[in-house]
């Protein structure tokens, strides 16, 4: 059913009038016949052709000399004025202008429903700069090393949630809705999901732990749980671990924060120890000292702390001494290669200094006389000669 333009309003809010005379003028001189309106109609098509082209052409050189984001803006405006362009010219084209004043008609507000939406989108604006301005900061401050990239991911997403909560909070209590039974129903969402994910809710806390008590840092060599291996991430929930046979394991940060945790990696050096064995006749104290001499000049080993040698045990063939020695950068490797290093090196000084590292024996001897075994035959002994 056709609507009757002479019911409509004539006129908008402010005073706005869709259809001006000069325009009523141009539609009864040129356009009151259907070939220039479908004329009309193709050049409108050309000039939404032109307002992507320009957009684009615009956006292109707007990206390059100031960024994306101002690119974006500005090639959305122009796509917005030329599409209301486009919208109206039809509009009036066809003669249904009134259509257009139906519909913002319907839309007038007063002023206090103008006024809370001009707040909110003020709100949401100013929610948006501050998001920006804190991971801007975050940002800065993980450039700095102040944070780790752990910190500053979870710092992200913390003060994203709390920002946008906060501006919720503020635009819902503008538009007069309760907030009692919003806080009581997320309370009762809350406590279903701690009975029903009380293991993911304790990782997701352990994570914050991590958080703050920085036990380790992505990169460092830790051992968790008998796993040892490289910190690859860390997120809320779970510790990603790299072992040294190349397997990617995934423990979950509440095993992390109630297990011991042993961090290579902290102290930026690490003890190698190595035992040696020395015969029970040789000279223990010279054994000591060749030892030290002989590791004091690998290039790996750090000269302080000073290497060290303690006699550790009586052995079952040998006198165990174990050499103390430091490394740099602690790594899987290093330590494989430092330990390398030492027992050639203690090796071929021992050789040099005609010590010798015994290997087990075993010594049988008597006790008294021993057992004696008298000569004899079977057959004098009162055994048969069948009997096993």
């Amino acid at each position: 059913m056709a609507v009757d333009p002479s019911l409509l309003p004539s006129s908008l809010p402010l005073d706005l009038v869709l259809q001006p005379d000069v325009v009523e003028w141009i539609q009864e001189t040129y356009l009151d016949t259907l070939g220039p309106k479908l004329l009309a109609t193709a050049l409108l098509l050309v000039l939404i052709l032109i307002g992507a082209a320009s957009a684009s052409r615009v956006y292109d050189a707007l990206r390059q000399r100031y960024g994306p984001k101002l690119g974006e803006v500005v090639s959305l405006l122009i796509l917005g004025i030329v599409t209301m362009v486009v919208v109206y010219s039809f509009s009036a084209i066809w003669e249904v202008l009134f259509v257009l004043e139906f519909t913002l008609q319907a839309a007038t507000i007063d002023r206090w429903e103008a006024a809370q939406q001009i707040i909110t989108l003020g709100i949401a604006a100013t929610a948006y700069l501050a998001i920006r301005f804190v991971n801007r900061s975050i940002d800065t401050l993980a450039e700095t090393s102040a944070v780790t990239k752990h910190q500053s991911e979870v710092a992200h997403h913390v003060a994203d949630v709390a920002i946008i909560a906060a501006a919720a909070t503020v635009i819902l209590s503008l538009w007069g809705i309760n907030l009692t039974n919003i806080f009581l129903g997320a309370g009762a969402i809350t406590a279903i999901v701690a009975l029903t994910a009380r293991e993911t809710l304790a990782a997701m806390l352990a994570g914050f732990v991590l958080l703050f008590s920085r036990p380790f840092h992505v990169g460092d060599w830790i051992e968790v749980n008998e796993t040892s291996g490289i910190v690859t991430d860390v997120t809320i929930f779970t510790t990603k671990i790299q072992t040294f046979d190349d397997k990617h394991v995934l423990v979950p940060n509440d095993e992390v924060t109630s297990s011991q945790l042993t961090n290579y990696s902290r102290n930026n050096q690490l003890r190698v120890e190595v035992e040696v064995g020395v015969d029970y006749d040789a000279d223990v104290s010279r054994a000591r000292e060749i030892i030290v001499e002989a590791v004091d000049d690998l290039e790996m080993i750090k000269s302080s702390p000073n290497p060290q040698v303690v006699t550790k045990a009586f052995g079952d063939s040998s006198i165990l001494l174990e050499c103390h020695v430091w490394i740099g950068n602690p790594t899987k490797r290093r330590t494989h290669d430092a330990r390398t290093a030492v027992i050639e090196a203690v090796a071929d000084a021992f050789d040099r200094e005609g010590i010798s590292i015994p290997y087990p024996h075993r010594v049988h001897s008597p006790r008294g006389d021993g057992f004696r075994i008298e000569s004899g035959t079977r057959e004098e002994a009162g055994l048969s000669t069948t009997d096993d």
